[in-house]
């Protein structure tokens, strides 16, 4: 892949990652377990702590987006971005060891979170774009 093909990589990756993220998180934090498939409703403190967590989610979108748009694609923010999503795929996979599989989505979402950063991460080394300073 040529460099100028991998930062267009890595800023669709990022813009898709930030929508997906965006959308869910606030779907979540409004609606609590009904956006959920497979979810069902729950008592109180975990749906307190659910969409508590979705806002934050939520907030990722944008500093995705925001990094996508950046000019030199700042290694370190990408890195930050990568660990965050990378950590959440690990945390999930803790989740099927202990409460079983999820809904398929959810296991399609974890192989992403696995996988992505990581390949984000070698796209970046080979990109047209420096690092910043």
């Amino acid at each position: 892949m040529t460099p100028v093909l991998a930062t267009r990589a890595i800023r669709a990756a990022l813009v898709l990652s930030g929508a997906v993220a965006t959308g869910t998180g606030t779907a979540v934090a409004l609606r609590g377990t009904a956006s959920i498939p497979g979810g069902a409703p729950t008592v109180a403190s975990n749906d307190s702590v659910l969409r508590f967590y979705a806002v934050w989610w939520a907030a990722q979108g944008p500093v995705m987006w925001r990094l996508a748009g950046d000019p030199d694609l700042d290694e370190r923010a990408l890195r930050s971005v990568c660990a965050t999503t990378f950590l959440g795929g690990l945390a999930r996979l803790v989740s099927v060891r202990t409460s079983g599989r999820p809904h398929p989505l959810f296991q399609t979402l974890m192989v992403t979170e696995l996988l992505l950063p990581p390949v984000l991460l070698i796209l970046r080394r080979r990109s047209a774009t420096t690092p910043a300073p």
